[in-house]
């Protein structure tokens, strides 16, 4: 790869908005949930879709259900999504995360949770 095409590659990559947001995994048949904030929803869909082609558990949480109902039926929902500004800190866009993970836990409720 020449010096060139290099420097655009990681000039692409430092422009790339990087969204977060908080996620819902349900179990299409019980109706229980996993919420969870992620940094990055696009790589947490990619590791959930591999995880149903392999036919792996994707939270400790779920095996037990898991095992008893099998991959298909969990489905995977973005319930809210927050792109994290250029001159924001790591640490300040976790916290927000952390924040919206929290409100929407409290809005469905624990009830049904993992």
């Amino acid at each position: 790869m020449d010096k060139e095409t290099k420097k655009e590659i990681v000039s692409e990559y430092k422009q790339k908005k990087t969204t977060g947001g908080v996620y819902k995994i349900t179990n299409t048949i019980n109706g229980r949930y996993f919420i969870k904030a992620e940094i990055d929803l696009q790589s947490l869909q990619n590791r959930f879709e591999f995880n149903k082609k392999i036919g792996s558990c994707f939270n400790p949480k779920m095996k037990a259900d898991f095992e008893e109902y099998g991959v298909d039926a969990f489905e995977l929902e973005f319930l809210e999504e927050l792109e994290k500004k250029n001159e924001e800190s790591p640490k300040n866009f976790r916290d927000k995360l952390k924040k919206l993970e929290e409100n929407w836990i409290e809005k469905l409720g624990l009830e049904k949770m993992y």
